[in-house]
């Protein structure tokens, strides 16, 4: 059955009178104007979530939370020896990291009756589903940031292993910052084991790099099929940086997406290059991995491509409950929130892998020499997630009837 719009929003007004008004009215049908798409959480893809309740968890001695124990497996080797050897001894333990828990909510919406009556389109069912998509936003955007943590540790690690004395904290430096130039040029060249950068980067013209910018260093480049091989191969890695990993899946964004549709012949053969020109690229897989897309390009920036192994390999999610929806309403004034409780982690960091498809460097570099560039390539802040695209508030819809 289909509930006019206008009767819903009486209904959703009329039963927050009542004690038991909990129950959901679903707005089967409605014409209105969204302002953009919105799509799911693609953490919960990399990490699908698991529910936990207060039994599972424990009391903080650090502060008033509750926190989940996570344990990490142990270490463990072989050896050869003779007929008559022993094995060495060793005490084993296994090391175990506290998960705090956050809560990310919505804003609270408040109208009054009179005015939500005005509405013809179902405007508390609309916000009630939106607000759940604008939550997983922002996980989306805490995730991305421990993600481009864990992906700096591993590089400063590589650093030091190189010579290049760099505490993970700390600014880099000129020489140790993660760009082209020096990671093709500078006399100790810096290694590509957290991150790495495109072919077509470095292999730019000598005669576009100095020793102060290096590659200039807002340029971005497609991705290509090399480059996907090269930031897959940094999981086995190699020697000293050998982690023995896999790659399972990789997030893109839909504009670095597009590159690939445009991929030729030389790269997909003849079939696939034939049916990517009508129907876009339909597969599962890119080089055997799963792709996550999302259009979420103030969270993840064109030019920024990660790479992810298994979650067992690498961390989790946790939501204590499930997502909550409050309403209220005092005389003629009603309001109503959502909000959920999370543990997010990531437990090995040598798990996620990340591509960039420019030259500067998008870590914290000594100095204001690469604002420009974490500007362009670095998330948005939280409270600019969301922007909106419609100008129906200065008047530009059209046709106007200041047309005419």
């Amino acid at each position: 059955m289909s509930v006019p719009s206008e009767v819903l929003n009486e209904l959703f007004s009329a039963k927050l009178d009542t004690e038991v008004g909990k129950e959901k009215i679903a707005a089967l049908a409605s014409d209105y104007i969204r302002d953009r798409l919105r799509e799911e959480s693609f953490t919960r893809q990399i990490i699908p979530p698991k529910t936990v309740t207060r039994a599972d968890l424990q009391v903080s001695v650090k502060h008033d939370t509750l926190v989940k124990i996570v344990e990490v497996e142990p270490q463990s080797k072989a050896m050869t020896m003779s007929f008559r050897g022993q094995p060495n001894a060793v005490y084993y333990s296994a090391p175990r990291f506290e998960v705090p828990f956050h809560t990310v909510g919505s804003e609270r919406y408040e109208k009054t009756e009179q005015e939500l009556m005005a509405y013809t389109m179902p405007i508390t069912e609309i916000i009630r589903r939106n607000v759940v998509k604008d939550i997983q936003e922002v996980e989306d955007h805490t995730f991305l940031q421990h993600v481009e943590s864990a992906c700096q540790s591993l590089q400063k690690q590589a650093c030091n292993d190189a010579g290049l004395t760099q505490a993970f904290g700390d600014d880099f430096s000129d020489t140790t910052c993660f760009s082209a130039f020096n990671v093709k040029h500078a006399a100790s060249k810096v290694p590509e084991v957290g991150k790495c950068k495109a072919n077509d980067v470095l292999f730019q013209s000598d005669s576009t790099l100095n020793a102060a910018g290096g590659v200039t260093e807002d340029i971005l480049v497609p991705v290509q099929k090399d480059d996907l091989i090269k930031l897959f191969s940094l999981f086995p890695g190699n020697g000293a940086s050998a982690s023995r990993l896999r790659c399972d899946r990789f997030l893109i964004t839909d504009t670095d997406w597009e590159d690939i549709n445009s991929w030729t012949t030389s790269e997909m053969g003849d079939k696939i290059a034939g049916e990517t020109t009508v129907d876009g690229f339909k597969y599962q897989t890119v080089i055997g991995r799963r792709y996550i897309r999302t259009l979420k390009t103030d969270i993840l920036r064109p030019g920024n491509i990660y790479a992810f192994a298994s979650p067992e390999f690498f961390g989790g999610m946790m939501i204590l409950n499930k997502t909550k929806f409050y309403a209220d309403k005092e005389r003629n004034r009603i309001s109503f929130e959502a909000w959920e409780d999370i543990g997010m982690y990531i437990g090995n960091v040598a798990g996620c892998r990340k591509l960039e498809l420019y030259a500067g460097s998008s870590d914290a570099k000594t100095g204001t020499a690469n604002a420009a560039i974490t500007g362009d390539f670095a998330p948005v802040a939280e409270s600019s997630l969301g922007k909106m695209n419609n100008l129906v508030d200065e008047d530009q819809t059209f046709p106007n009837v200041n047309s005419f």
